[in-house]
């Protein structure tokens, strides 16, 4: 990682920007994966799940990095993202120390997040975090560079601390991106994966992080197409649509999910992303646009391959009445475990141990 830059000269650049400065140190942006990586994910990921399926598989995968401590630093609301990656690291056999509430941190003092973020990398190799700003990952990303160069860690090494986000801000959730195409892959294996195919995009895609980080990686499925589903004040916003244009991705829009649905080969949907509206109420949610909301009478409507999937939380965009169908096409479910083994193979690509799980597989 290539990061002699100021922070504010850093922060003044776009996500694309920073990508390939913090490659192979951190994961904060999904314009960081590219198909061999996304590929390699899904190849590590289904051997670490097969190895962990016998005693002497889960005991060879715990002891791959009991001498790396983590820090799952997490000031906004989450429980998927969270168990999943407290999960993955428990796999790994690593060391965790969570801080869910800032209020029993130094923050709470008035100490910055720099300070805060400098002084993680005294204690842990790997911070994990979700922060409702924007920046905050690519913060602590360039502290946990800066403080490369002065601290004396215990093992000698001035490697940076890698940063993972967890969620940023309503920008980016990379890793909610790469179980998302690793589960659209396994999902649709059968007929060829997600090349060539139709993927709808339902709900609040302006600020729905998940799916905008997901759209961010279309280009690397030749022939992939994007369908987006949404009322108007929840539209995709320009600068995913240019970044569509610009590699060649198409695209359309359609006002309402039956019409959507029509030719589509997947279909993600979204919640509402309220907590983000500035006379948001705790506890109360406006109702779905019906136009807009997945029924039982839609899934009649669906490819037989076509899996439905969520990023969850979910509210009355999906009726209840489909969780309950026993449809195999709903597949959200298996969605979330796979974010388990995502984030598995993410963690250990970081670390260098991914080819020791593939040969142990192979």
């Amino acid at each position: 990682m290539s990061l002699e830059l100021s922070l504010e000269a850093f922060l003044a650049l776009s996500d694309a920007e920073k990508a390939p400065l913090v490659e192979g140190r951190a994961a904060l942006f999904a314009q960081q994966f590219d198909r061999p990586f996304l590929d390699r994910i899904q190849r590590v990921a289904d051997a670490a799940r097969l190895t962990r399926s016998t005693p002497g598989g889960a005991a060879f995968l715990a002891g791959l990095l009991p001498h790396r401590t983590v820090l799952n630093f997490f000031v906004q609301p989450s429980s998927r993202t969270f168990l999943s990656f407290n999960g993955a690291e428990a796999i790994l056999g690593m060391p965790r120390i969570d801080m869910r509430d800032v209020s029993t941190s130094s923050i709470a003092k008035g100490e910055s997040i720099e300070d805060t973020i400098h002084t993680f990398t005294a204690y842990v190799d790997l911070v994990v975090m979700r922060h409702p700003d924007a920046d905050a990952a690519s913060v602590a990303t360039w502290v946990c560079h800066e403080a490369s160069r002065r601290l004396s860690r215990p093992d000698g090494q001035r490697i940076p601390v890698p940063v993972i986000s967890g969620g940023s801000g309503a920008e980016q959730h990379p890793t909610q991106a790469l179980l998302d195409v690793y589960t659209l892959q396994r999902q649709l294996a059968l007929v060829g994966g997600l090349d060539g195919k139709c993927l709808l995009l339902v709900g609040d895609l302006a600020r729905g992080r998940t799916v905008r980080s997901l759209a961010l990686l279309a280009h690397h499925f030749p022939g992939l197409s994007l369908r987006f589903a949404s009322p108007e004040r929840y539209a995709m916003r320009q600068d995913i649509l240019d970044h569509l244009d610009a590699h060649g991705v198409p695209w359309g829009v359609s006002d309402s999910l039956d019409d959507a649905l029509v030719g589509a080969d997947a279909v993600y949907m979204t919640r509402v992303q309220d907590e983000h509206d500035a006379d948001h109420v705790e506890g109360e949610h406006p109702p779905v646009d019906p136009r807009f909301r997945f029924e039982l009478r839609h899934l009649k409507r669906l490819k037989s391959h076509a899996p439905l999937l969520h990023p969850l939380p979910k509210r009355d965009e999906i009726d209840p009445a489909v969780d309950r169908c026993g449809d195999p096409r709903v597949a959200y479910w298996s969605q979330e475990r796979n974010g388990l083994w995502a984030r598995v193979a993410l963690i250990a690509d970081l670390f260098g141990v991914s080819d020791a799980i593939l040969e142990r597989h192979g």
